[in-house]
């Protein structure tokens, strides 16, 4: 709080300003409580050089119960309450169905530090788990294998007709290439949602990449998923550096050197 530089400072200036009472001091004390978590959630969900899509839902369930948390242990300050109940009002409105967002949802799953865990609608775990497991057998489809040795004695010819039976009923019974390409999916995913989540302080693309050749279908999802990001802080950025760039004494700049300007300086501050 800067409760006191700023009285020491009007007592010091001796400036014409109003002093806040000090029921007001208090009301800014709980409020900037109340208030500080979802600057941190900003921060974090606004960073350029680590995952943050799969971060969204977790973060946004964490706000609601702080939220939730003051509303049960009411301030005795109006002012207090009115801004409570309006916080969770709005993020019920804009995330209460945060789990159902797909690419959130697939992100999070996909996230060996999260997985079903993060979810606290058991349904839309479940459906995310069919979904990643569907684009998985879609993606990377594995190959139908066909045998290549053959039994001179097992060969098809007009004397050897008692072996059209047989063939028939194998054909019928081996799975089609689509149902192969489901099931393996199916054991992959069982097999990745069965492994022990890292540390939350683990970097899940490291994971991914160590683990990508067990787990081959699943890490082309991934690659679609954990890329996305989760705010439009970085664009804004951008937008702001080129206003930079492209100032009143350069303006004779060509739209690609601009460009060029603009892509050298976002690259060279990612690495």
């Amino acid at each position: 709080m800067l409760k006191d530089p700023v009285i020491s400072t009007l007592t010091l200036t001796n400036a014409p300003l109003p002093t806040l009472s000090p029921e007001e001091w208090n009301i800014s004390r709980e409020i900037l409580d109340i208030i500080k978590p979802f600057e941190e959630v900003t921060t974090e969900v606004s960073a350029e050089k680590f995952v943050t899509a799969s971060k969204v839902i977790l973060m946004t369930r964490g706000l609601q119960r702080i939220v939730a948390r003051y509303q049960r242990n009411p301030s005795s300050f109006d002012p207090v309450k009115k801004l409570v109940d309006a916080l969770m009002s709005e993020m019920t409105r804009r995330f209460g169905k945060v789990e159902h967002i797909e690419k959130l949802a697939d992100a999070t799953c996909l996230d060996p530090r999260f997985k079903k865990q993060a979810f606290v609608n058991h349904q839309a775990a479940e459906e995310t788990v069919k979904r990643i497991t569907a684009n998985a057998a879609a993606i990377n489809p594995a190959q139908s294998e066909e045998e290549n040795t053959s039994d001179p004695g097992a060969t098809a010819s007009a004397g050897a007709m008692f072996w059209e039976d047989f063939d028939e009923r194998v054909t019928s019974l081996r799975p089609s290439a689509s149902s192969s390409k489901t099931s393996d999916a199916m054991m992959e995913m069982r097999a990745y949602l069965g492994e022990p989540l890292l540390p939350r302080t683990s970097d899940p693309l490291a994971w991914w990449r160590r683990c990508s050749p067990v787990n081959k279908t699943l890490s082309e999802v991934t690659k679609t998923r954990l890329c996305i990001v989760a705010t439009s802080v970085t664009s804004e950025r951008i937008i702001s550096k080129t206003g930079q760039i492209l100032s009143e004494r350069r303006n004779r700049l060509s739209p690609s050197k601009v460009r060029e300007l603009v892509f050298f300086f976002f690259n060279a501050n990612m690495h």
